[in-house]
């Protein structure tokens, strides 16, 4: 009897609980998220950079798609050594035609006519990270180039007409120089849908997502004070969600565990929908937030099945099934971009670093060029005087008998020191070349040009301690003139000795050189001088820099050949032999004679080489104004 009596009681408890009426209002919360990319792969990947394989027609359009393309969202462009890369081939645009479309004003009542050409294009894309790599994708299509809008249709048509001629010649002739083709106009249209795609497969954005939770007002229902506790923890924790941090999956779990018993609790049926469906609602929304995918669906199918409402659990389904969810891991909430905040950060600050230091550096190569400038313009000086007291004083230096027949033979002291400008005019001849070149030089003993045809035109200048350089293959507004390097200075600065220049005795090396036993050159017997110039190495060895040799014919006192070798640390790097012919005498010298033909033997690092040098005309003290030996570059040609 007792046993009946309890069970009725425990019928009739149930059957109140079961039938217990149960409301609920809903709560809307708006949050921050990042929408990320399909791969997982590179939620922690913050920089991305686009490599390009073009036609050869095409490379001069590389740097403007470099400098324009690919700015995808939530990376960083790096220009080398992006961790995501992009590998895009270019095939040339085929151009097809030129169309003209009309479109009429009834407000203006006339019709407005537009010419475009068309373009098929293509481009091969390859995406990796890694050594994986991520997609490829062809991308073919159809572009057009607007080219010219206006109310006439004739001149339109006139118009159509010369732009397809003007594009069907550049396709012929393959010279895509031209400007207003369309073809680079149509790439960066490509570039523009390319770029378009990767930011939809690839890209990393912010945006707010709207979530509902039901919470329940019945505050009389039995379940309530925890329900009412979920709902307190869900909320504090919604209004406080950032980009960078989502929900605390570990304080939810007990409300979660919770939750997930009333189900069992109260099992399915029309009595149970109102609570189920706050229940399924709950866990279903929470599941999807803390992107576990597996309890996400589970709930968000049960509260279909509630058929309450069924719409808000499709919706959840659906949204579960478009994410890209990853195994234990929250993809909408990561420090990605203040992680890309401080990169810039720190990216702006190395610029700003680099760029302090490239005016830093700029201002210490100022403060060194002037000490420079004032060296070799003293250097310059001292060496116009040191020659002067030689030639004054030949009887006090070494082997002063030798230098007396030397000096004589060229016209004599003093004819040498009034020598203040000379030029020269020489026909180059190469062997195994055919190319005529000619070399025009004009010197003082502070400036110097040289002017050489081969066929284009290329110059050397010294002005005072600045040396610089041109060459007509770099034509146009952008041709620059080269500051040459200290080394090329040096070389170059010889010619400043009119001597020298005229006849390659080196008067500022005569006290260093040693005579030594005679030699037979050229066939004929000659003095022979050398000076051997050494160095320190880092290791304080003493290493070979300059040997320098000079062959003075014994009968009539005139310079057979000089012979330089340069060492680069020791190793052999350069050299040069010169054998002066065709001594000629010259008016202006005192008829001191110079050598009117130079065999050339040269040594480097291009291989061996073999030219003779035929002067057409020496001019000594020849009147010409210091203008030319400004340097001014107007379209490649020299002022």
């Amino acid at each position: 009897m007792k046993k009946t009596l309890l069970l009725i009681a425990l019928l009739v408890i149930g059957s109140v609980q079961a039938q217990e009426k149960i409301s609920s209002k809903t709560k809307k919360f708006k949050i921050p998220v990042i929408k990320y990319s399909e791969f997982a792969a590179l939620d922690n990947v913050l920089t991305q950079t686009a490599f390009y394989q073009m036609d050869k027609s095409l490379q001069e359009e590389e740097s403007n798609l470099k400098k324009d393309f690919f700015n995808i969202d939530g990376f960083i462009k790096d220009p080398v050594n992006g961790k995501l890369k992009f590998y895009l081939t270019y095939a040339m645009p085929r151009y097809t035609d030129t169309n003209i479309d009309s479109t009429y004003n009834k407000k203006e009542n006339k019709w407005t006519y537009s010419a475009h050409s068309n373009y098929l294009t293509s481009v091969k894309l390859d995406v990796k990270y890694g050594d994986k790599i991520l997609l490829t994708k062809d991308f073919g299509g159809s572009e057009s180039y607007s080219m010219s809008v206006g109310n006439s249709l004739g001149a339109m048509k006139i118009a159509a007409s010369e732009h397809d001629k003007k594009v069907r010649t550049a396709v012929k002739d393959s010279d895509y120089s031209d400007v207003g083709l369309g073809f680079d106009n149509v790439m960066y249209k490509a570039a523009i849908r390319i770029q378009d795609f990767l930011n939809y497969k690839f890209g990393y954005s912010t945006d707010q997502s709207k979530e509902k939770f039901e919470f329940v007002t019945s505050k009389g229902h039995s379940e309530y004070k925890q329900m009412f506790a979920f709902e307190t923890e869900i909320t504090a924790q919604m209004e406080k969600i950032t980009l960078e941090k989502g929900l605390d999956e570990k304080l939810l779990a007990p409300h979660l565990q919770y939750l997930e018993s009333l189900l069992v609790k109260y099992p399915l049926s029309p009595v149970n929908e109102d609570i189920r469906f706050i229940v399924t609602n709950n866990l279903a929304e929470t599941y999807f937030l803390l992107e576990n995918k597996e309890k996400a669906l589970l709930y968000a199918n049960l509260l279909i099945e509630n058929d309450k409402q069924d719409s808000r659990g499709s919706a959840i389904v659906e949204r579960v099934n478009r994410a890209n969810f990853a195994d234990k891991k929250i993809r909408s909430h990561t420090t990605r971009f203040a992680d890309l905040k401080k990169l810039g950060l720190k990216i702006a600050e190395e610029k700003e670093e680099l760029r302090l230091a490239f005016f830093e550096k700029i201002d210490r190569q100022e403060a060194d060029w002037v000490v420079e400038k004032e060296n070799r313009t003293a250097a310059l000086e001292k060496s116009k005087i040191q020659r002067e007291n030689i030639l004054d004083s030949i009887a006090y230096q070494s082997n002063p008998d030798l230098l007396a027949k030397i000096i004589a033979n060229l016209g004599g002291s003093e004819v040498l020191k009034k020598v203040e400008k000379t030029h020269l005019l020489s026909k180059l001849t190469l062997e195994d070349s055919n190319i005529p070149q000619t070399e025009e030089r004009w010197a003082t003993t502070t400036n110097y040009l040289l002017k050489k045809k081969m066929p284009e035109a290329y110059y050397e200048i010294v002005n005072g301690p600045e040396a610089w350089s041109h060459s007509d293959r770099e034509s146009g507004i952008e041709a620059k003139w080269a500051k040459l390097p200290m080394y090329t200075y040096n070389s170059l600065s010889t010619n400043l000795d009119p001597v020298n220049f005229l006849t390659a005795l080196r008067l500022d090396l005569w006290n260093k050189l040693d005579l030594l036993g005679d030699e037979m050159i050229e066939g004929k017997l000659c003095y022979h001088l050398n000076y051997f110039e050494k160095t320190l190495n880092v290791s304080n060895r003493t290493i070979p820099k300059t040997d320098y040799h000079l062959f003075i014919d014994k009968e009539n006192f005139s310079i057979v050949a000089t012979e330089r070798t340069e060492y680069d640390d020791g190793n052999k790097s350069f050299f040069e032999r010169k054998l002066f012919k065709d001594y000629r005498p010259v008016a202006t010298l005192n008829s001191g004679k110079i050598p009117y033909k130079i065999n050339y033997e040269i040594e480097d690092f291009y291989g061996d080489t073999f030219y003779q040098e035929n002067r057409e005309k020496i001019e000594v003290n020849a009147v010409f104004g210091n203008r030319i030996f400004m340097k001014e570059v107007y379209f490649g040609g020299f002022k």
